[in-house]
């Protein structure tokens, strides 16, 4: 039971830690965020998520595909 909580604790600190390490993002321009395959509207929606979502990965998957049709046409 005690690992069990402790193990969520865990958990919901490195999505606390993560959701910091997009907010400090949204201090570049769209030029640098692009440069690292994110773009400022999906990192801002990934922020919105519920907290028992991975932000980062939504954000990071999310403007990839959407830089990818970007390139495309």
């Amino acid at each position: 039971m005690m690992t069990m909580l402790i193990k969520s604790g865990l958990e919901w600190m490195e999505r606390q830690r993560k959701r910091a390490v997009l907010r400090n993002l949204l201090r570049h321009d769209d030029h640098i965020l692009e440069d690292m395959g994110l773009r400022r509207a999906e990192i801002e929606r990934a922020l919105q998520l519920p907290l028992d979502a991975d932000a980062m990965r939504h954000a990071r998957e999310t403007s990839r595909a959407s830089l990818a049709l970007d390139r495309r046409g």
